[in-house]
């Protein structure tokens, strides 16, 4: 019976409140009040005064226990829609992260595709209608990178043997890979792209990314804050009680 009534009190305290902090709160001032009672029933009480008396030192702080409780279940509703934005703006850092990524990635797979065409000619003395044709099949079959591609060339020794597109058409500066063969001959392929956007926003996903660490700080912050003054409110309206 005892232990009934001052569950139910101590239920109707922490009504406003859920999870471990609830339930670590609720068992210190379960714990106090159950000291309290025996206390009093020490002192000659009966049970039934020893549960009134016990329940009446708490009773005259309850409304304003409430209204504390209110306020700190609105901060602990603004932390939550903290840690949604800082959740959303996490996720979306990762996806401009993974589209940047994918976009720049094709600018680093044509900057190896153009090496390699380099390195092909190292062990070559001239350029041959044989390898005009080969280049030519080339562009045809890796139009995913040329497409984006405005000028691209291959040069002999500062002669230009071959040539696709037309030069200073594209948005980027002229890029160059070049060998020196074998035979000494200087091969060098270079070429410009028509739009050219390679690590140009990547502010924004520093940006973000940044944005999201603050609010997860803020709501480690204000969570951690909420802890603790609500464990040393209960603390003190016990003792005080």
């Amino acid at each position: 019976m005892v232990v009934k009534q001052i569950d139910q009190f101590v239920n109707s305290i922490y009504a406003h409140l859920n999870g471990e902090e609830a339930k670590e709160l609720k068992r210190e001032m379960r714990s106090h009040l159950l000291e309290t009672v025996e206390e009093l029933k020490a002192e000659g009480k009966s049970e039934r005064e020893a549960v009134s008396i016990a329940l009446e030192r708490f009773g005259d702080e309850k409304q304003i226990t409430r209204g504390l409780f209110t306020i700190f279940r609105s901060q602990k509703k603004f932390a939550k829609g903290l840690l949604r934005l800082a959740v959303i703006f996490l996720l979306i850092g990762l996806v401009v992260s993974l589209s940047l990524f994918m976009r720049d990635k094709k600018y680093g797979e044509t900057h190896d595709m153009m090496t390699n065409v380099a390195q092909a000619y190292q062990t070559k003395d001239d350029f041959t209608s044989e390898d005009k044709l080969a280049l030519e099949d080339m562009v045809v079959r890796n139009s995913k990178w040329v497409d984006n591609i405005s000028y691209f060339a291959l040069s002999n020794d500062s002669e230009k043997v071959f040539i696709h597109g037309q030069e200073n058409a594209g948005e980027s500066d002229m890029m160059r890979v070049g060998y020196i063969g074998d035979t000494g001959n200087d091969w060098r392929v270079e070429w410009q792209y028509k739009t050219y956007s390679y690590q140009k926003y990547k502010f924004l996903y520093y940006i973000i990314f940044t944005i999201s660490g603050i609010l997860f700080f803020l709501w480690g912050v204000i969570r951690s804050y909420n802890r603790n003054r609500l464990k040393e409110f209960a603390k003190f309206d016990m003792e005080k009680a």
